[in-house]
């Protein structure tokens, strides 16, 4: 049964109404799955709710007034996801399996707005059950793979076009030679010899990587074969990145790929076709040996032109590919920086020909700015060691323009974070009283919350001066989520999920984001439980 905690009074009303109306509806026995799965989003926290085929949209209406929006979704939920920019919901179904019956329900995809009026935008029939979902940054394209039905093809994709809702979701099969997608990366517009712009759909299965031209999906896909290990086994794609190149030349849009346990790295350049072929490109590849096996890869604009920089901690360096030719140029790095990611367009002041890279590891304690310009008549050298307390396993961006060029760096284990200035270069400690907390940014940038899950305790970070507010609610906490207000404000939903006598239960505190006081916070129990009251 689904637990709400209410009055003695509310007990004899309900006592009442099961007397006198008969049986309770049956999904008043509908237990919650614990753990719950919950997303924030703009305006609103999703609740995914399988037991009852549904998600429950959780908003703020004004001051703590909680409202809930329960949305059908299809039977039998697989997995849920957020877009980008927390703006919308996918959440994908299997159905019923295996049909039956005509009206048994088909496998689906349901696409649900996360603002402050929560509603679904869409819903599409698929054919068979699948479990990949994959969500295009720019909000144009949902993919889905992963088959898991009775027979299978690993190789089908089911392309959806969120641009409109009335498009049949479009099936297209890869060619393949033993491999499946597992991973798609989305491409922004590349410049292409034949034809104009175009993004590409980049899927990498366990032993090659195939480019699905999204202008034309049902066009003849480009599949690139991988050399062989030493071993004499299929190499395995570990990582890839794309750049358009020099805005004016059409010719030179390329695509890297990092091979696992390989010291060398894949060049794929989207060049001209030969002048018999129809094609809006034709593929090219080069292969570099960088060295020692990298742990990433970038392209990076440098004085002296594009680049593909592959970080290689076993050497304590990163090698530097010129796509053209593939001449590379050793970089020396005090400590073996694993990860790297560009942060030029975060800088105020940027620079205009080249780019500034963020260097970074979960082995390494601190983090390095990389210059990828002219240092005192010396390229690529100028690389800057910063000393904060911890290493990095993860770095979180900042939404919006206003704090884009602050970074919070987050620790595998230690009990303290750290917010990094980009412009100033400038790192601050953030001490909490326990290792295990985990961070989350407000939508709108303004704010970050550090929540210790299964305590009573978080905290907000204001980002405009850093000064922390510790609270702490009556129950523990199992997630916090900012989200805006129906009323222009902005709330703080700190989630409750408890597993107890057998079965679960989901409640909620609201806050006021902006000025969060235990004092002034309003307990919502039951959430799951027929509705809010």
């Amino acid at each position: 049964m689904r637990f709400l905690r209410t009055s003695s009074a509310a007990l004899v009303v309900a006592s009442a109404w099961l007397s006198g109306c008969g049986d309770r509806p049956d999904h008043w026995d509908k237990t919650v799955e614990l753990p719950v799965k919950q997303l924030g989003l703009t305006g609103s926290v999703a609740v995914v709710d399988p037991s009852l085929d549904r998600v429950l949209m959780l908003g703020v209406a004004s001051g703590q007034n909680l409202v809930s929006t329960p949305l059908g979704v299809g039977k039998n939920i697989v997995t849920a996801v957020a877009s980008p920019d927390r703006g919308t919901l996918f959440v994908l179904s299997r159905g019923v399996q295996p049909r039956r019956n005509p009206e048994d329900e088909r496998p689906s995809l349901t696409v649900i707005d996360g603002g402050l009026e929560p509603k679904r935008l869409a819903r599409y029939s698929l054919t068979d059950p699948l479990q990949g979902l994959a969500i295009d940054p720019e909000g144009e394209w949902a993919v889905v793979f992963d088959a898991g039905g009775i027979v299978v093809n690993p190789n089908e994709l089911i392309l959806v076009n969120l641009k409109d809702a009335k498009a049949e979701p479009l099936s297209k099969t890869i060619r393949s030679f033993g491999g499946r997608p597992e991973r798609l990366t989305f491409t922004s517009e590349l410049a292409v010899p034949n034809g104009a712009p175009r993004r590409l759909l980049i899927v990498e299965t366990g032993q090659d990587v195939t480019l699905v031209d999204l202008s034309a999906p049902t066009s003849d896909e480009v599949t690139i074969p991988l050399p062989k290990t030493p071993t004499g086994q299929p190499g395995k794609p570990a990582q890839v990145d794309f750049h358009d190149g020099d805005p004016d030349d059409p010719t030179d849009a390329r695509i890297a790929i990092r091979l696992a346990n390989d010291p060398n790295v894949m060049l794929a350049e989207l060049g001209t076709p030969p002048s018999n072929e129809d094609k809006p490109f034709r593929v090219t590849l080069n292969v570099a040996d960088v060295g020692g096996v990298p742990s990433d890869i970038a392209f990076v604009q440098t004085d002296g032109g594009l680049r593909l920089a592959a970080l290689v901690p076993s050497g304590y360096r990163a090698t530097l590919v010129d796509p053209s030719t593939t001449v590379t140029e050793t970089v020396a790095f005090e400590r073996p920086y694993s990860r790297l990611t560009r942060v030029t367009d975060s800088v105020t002041n940027k620079p205009i020909q080249s780019d500034v890279a963020l260097l970074w590891s979960n082995s390494a304690v601190g983090v390095a700015f990389w210059s990828l310009g002219k240092t005192s008549g010396t390229p690529f050298r100028s690389v800057d060691p910063y000393d904060i307390g911890i290493s990095v396993a993860r770095v979180t961006n900042v939404p919006g323009d206003k704090y884009a060029h602050l970074k919070i760096l987050e620790s595998a284990s230690a009990p303290e974070f750290y917010i990094l200035d980009l412009d100033k270069r400038q790192s601050f400690p953030m001490l909490t009283n326990a290792s295990g907390f985990t961070l989350d940014v407000s939508p709108d940038g303004e704010r970050a919350w550090a929540l210790r899950p299964g305590t009573p305790d978080f905290a907000s970070i204001t980002l405009s001066d850093l000064h922390p507010t510790s609270l702490t609610v009556e129950r523990d906490v199992s997630a916090v989520h900012e989200l805006a207000r129906r009323d222009g404000g902005r709330a703080v939903l700190a989630i409750h999920a408890v597993y107890r006598d057998g079965h679960g239960a989901l409640g909620a505190t609201v806050l006021d984001a902006l000025a969060p006081d235990t004092a002034k916070s309003r307990f919502y129990p039951g959430l799951m439980f027929g509705g809010l009251r």
